[in-house]
């Protein structure tokens, strides 16, 4: 063998390997068949690998690539049906998906957030409701602390009153006392003298018809 055969040998050899170690995905079409040989008319090995499958490859000649099919298939496909990054049809259909539902959660987000301010709203004018009863409450408390501390004056004063009115009671009393006392001494006296001047009266009355009859008794003698 020649050094120019080995030369080739040893290229296609590293080639082979390198490809071996290669994954390329199917290309942005609807699905690719997997043919025996290099052309479209060859039979197919497997058929209806949709865009994004990944096929790991194993040889590539003559603008076509030997590959092997997540299924255990072994083919050949056109380089052109390959992308040696992922399909973008799937990646749209992924994007779009999440699109969707990002929209939809962008609406529900929408609408809570509405929920949600027209709770703040309600909310905020039950503050400002709470806020308004609690300064009628206040003014009201104050109103009856303010009438508390008034009646609270009136009842001292009433109990000094009170107070003042059973030492007049009590004076009146004493003074009642006092004048029944001297009320009576001063009956007795004037019993006393009553009946002094009715027992002086009664001496008088007996002693001037003695005097009488001793003057006449004395005028007869003369």
């Amino acid at each position: 063998m020649s050094k120019k055969n080995i030369t080739c040998l040893l290229v296609g050899l590293l080639l082979s390997a390198v490809a071996q170690a290669t994954t390329v995905y199917v290309s942005d079409v609807q699905f690719v068949a997997i043919r025996q040989g290099q052309d479209n008319n060859s039979p197919a090995v497997e058929r209806g690998i949709k865009s994004g499958t990944p096929l790991q490859v194993l040889e590539k000649s003559n603008g076509y690539t030997k590959v092997k099919t997540p299924s255990g298939n072994v083919g050949w496909v056109a380089d052109y049906f390959l992308s040696d990054d992922q399909v973008t049809r799937e990646q749209v259909i992924q994007l779009q998906e999440q699109l969707t539902k990002l929209s939809q959660s962008k609406v529900d987000l929408n609408k809570q957030y509405d929920e949600s301010q027209q709770n703040v709203a309600a909310l905020t004018t039950q503050v400002s409701n709470l806020e308004k009863d609690k300064a009628q409450l206040t003014q009201q408390l104050a109103s009856m602390k303010a009438l508390t501390d008034k009646a609270k004056t009136i009842v001292e004063k009433n109990d000094n009153v009170a107070y003042q009115i059973d030492t007049l009671k009590q004076q009146l009393a004493a003074a009642k006392a006092q004048a029944k006392d001297k009320g009576d001494s001063n009956q007795q006296k004037w019993f006393a003298i009553g009946a002094g001047t009715l027992l002086g009266g009664v001496l008088i009355g007996i002693l001037i018809p003695l005097t009488r009859r001793k003057k006449t008794s004395s005028g007869t003698w003369v």
